[in-house]
């Protein structure tokens, strides 16, 4: 794998190779399926024309990623699969490192170790809105419990993407990323055909055979519970777990995965458990409409009034990136000392108590806000290089989870003065990157190469946007709204930096 594609791979927990197969080589699959199957579900095993998705399972192409990423010594675990129009609207599945660590995802001593991987061939094309394959990027390495609303979609906050393929494509995920089928709603057939692997260590799923066990003499003597761990109830696919019951001389037997913690949910904690998830997975939350039109108003009022403290600051070099060229950038620093009345606006953003509520679990009490600027870019001005996430420098430029805890030192919360889309531009991110464990690529700073991993965040006026100042990958695209740019950005550090630190980083930035 490239430097790019593992960076890629450890941010968003997926990556699509382009043309991984021949034309020739998509028509006798193509065949082969018209040949053996309805259009749905596992390959027969013993059928004709089955050489060919064997022979899928062994190509080269594959074969490098897989042993990149699982190791050598990987084996298979399931399919060939095929996962055809006739799925129907399934639940999302994964994301429950926390249980399945054995499918887990990460680093350690500078080795990854990706335990399960996901293997799709796209045999015919899935453009964006067909349906079939969706995934939730960067949610391989959640901490966070996954919220039950996010995975039956009703209130995924936008976090579900559906990667579009062209026939002959390989997409590649964790098995611990969030994925599943959507209904098809493509004009053509579906095909996709899955395989999915193992690393050396994990067992498979068709491990084992129950009813295959040896039957020790002295079996029919024992009670359920010591027949079921006799008979290696953990095995993959269908796990059995004992729990010992209060009182009871004999544990139970019961389905699903019974792994107690000594951690219990604050209730009174004022968390929003879908706003956790999102902060912890993609390094960013946006609050809606904090801000009514009257507060607005003075506010970008007070702008105007001071347009002549306006300042430049410098458009992209040509050198830089091509993506984000544009005129001069400009702002307004200081806008909360702006004279009475003019800076009671931003003042009032400094302790407002949806910005204290989400700061006391983000980063802990005790932080305090350092800066007060406006970005008020006139139309052309130019974006800003993305930085941050894999390049951190310095133990102030992290996110950790530990306890149930977010742990940060610096968040930046951006206050919109006025709608955003993405035709207008402004901020945006990498999403999942303050996780990451891979150098950033030069494509995705200057954003000419991004491999779709620059995620615009859209607003209306009077929503306010948190994310991590050093830990996330972020930037800005050219401002090409009609109006000026309007967005007023506070920073908070934590309690935990030191003042010298603090002024040498202003010093130099």
């Amino acid at each position: 794998m490239t430097e790019a594609e593992s960076y890629h791979f450890d941010v968003s927990g997926f990556l699509v190779v382009h043309g991984a197969l021949s034309a020739a080589e998509l028509d006798v699959l193509n065949t082969a399926i018209e040949r053996t199957t309805d259009g749905g579900g596992d390959l027969p095993p013993a059928a004709a024309f089955r050489y060919p998705f064997l022979q899928l399972r062994d190509h080269p192409v594959l074969v490098a990623y897989v042993r990149s990423l699982c190791g050598d010594g990987y084996r298979l675990d399931n399919g060939p699969q095929l996962l055809g129009d006739k799925y129907g609207s399934t639940q999302l599945e994964g994301g429950g490192e926390f249980l399945d660590w054995s499918r887990a995802y990460f680093h350690r001593n500078g080795v990854r170790h990706c335990q399960g991987l996901t293997a799709v061939y796209a045999l015919s094309p899935v453009a964006q809105g067909d349906g079939g394959l969706a995934l939730i990027p960067a949610s391989h390495r959640a901490n966070v419990e996954i919220p039950e609303e996010v995975l039956d979609e009703v209130a995924d906050a936008g976090l579900v993407k559906q990667p579009s393929l062209q026939p002959g494509d390989l997409l590649l995920c964790a098995s611990s990323l969030v994925h599943g089928m959507r209904e098809w709603r493509g004009d053509g057939p579906l095909r996709l055909l899955r395989y999915d692997f193992t690393s050396r260590y994990v067992r498979t799923r068709d491990w084992g055979n129950l009813d295959a066990v040896q039957r020790r003499p002295w079996f029919d003597e024992l009670t359920p519970a010591q027949q079921a761990v006799l008979h290696d109830p953990q095995r993959r696919g269908e796990p059995t777990v004992v729990r010992a019951s209060d009182g009871s001389p004999d544990p139970t037997i019961e389905r699903g995965v019974h792994h107690p913690s000594i951690y219990v949910r604050n209730t009174t904690g004022e968390i929003d458990a879908r706003e956790f998830y999102h902060w912890d997975l993609c390094g960013h939350l946006v609050l809606k409409e904090v801000m009514d039109a009257d507060w607005i108003a003075a506010a970008n009022a007070a702008i105007e009034a001071h347009a002549d403290r306006i300042e430049e600051i410098g458009g992209i070099d040509e050198r830089d990136s091509r993506r984000l060229q544009g005129s001069q950038r400009a702002r307004l620093s200081e806008a909360w000392s702006l004279p009475t009345p003019y800076g009671e606006p931003f003042r009032r953003m400094i302790a407002h108590p949806e910005v204290i509520s989400r700061m006391n679990w983000m980063m802990g009490s005790g932080f305090e806000a350092t800066k007060c600027e406006v970005f008020c870019s006139r139309p052309g001005g130019s974006g800003h290089l993305l930085h941050g996430g894999g390049d951190t420098e310095s133990e102030t430029n992290h996110y950790t989870f530990r306890n149930g805890r977010s742990y940060c030192e610096y968040v930046n919360v951006a206050w919109q003065l006025g709608a955003v889309t993405e035709a207008d531009g402004g901020f945006c991110c990498v999403p999942g990157s303050h996780k990451t464990s891979s150098p950033m690529p030069a494509g995705v700073r200057s954003g000419d190469t991004d491999m779709e991993m620059i995620s615009h965040v859209a607003m209306a006026a009077g929503d306010v946007l948190f994310f991590l100042a050093g830990a996330q990958t972020h930037g800005a695209l050219p401002w090409k709204g009609q109006d000026r740019r309007g967005c007023v950005l506070l920073q908070y550090r934590s309690r935990n930096l030191s003042w010298e630190y603090a002024a040498q980083r202003h010093r130099y930035a």
